[in-house]
């Protein structure tokens, strides 16, 4: 975990969070299937393809910074 997925994470725990709150006090079929797919939809994020790719994105990044700075040192 970056110091950047802090807000995501933050921002996923509120939503799940108001959505059991509505559920705990207005209950309805509706709303208990809606927090299900909230909480699916977070979880697929941060354990899926789309959590990966944006890594792998910084990865690559990172590897080209290195790769331009060895290549400005051979100059």
């Amino acid at each position: 975990m970056t110091a950047k997925d802090a807000p995501r994470i933050a921002l996923s725990a509120v939503i799940v969070a108001y959505f059991g709150w509505a559920l705990l006090n207005h209950y309805s079929e509706g709303l208990e299937e809606t927090l299900k797919n909230i909480v699916m939809l977070a979880v697929g994020f941060w354990l899926g393809s789309s959590k990966g790719s944006a890594d792998n994105g910084s990865r690559m990044e990172k590897m080209l910074d290195v790769v331009r700075a060895n290549q400005e040192e051979k100059q």
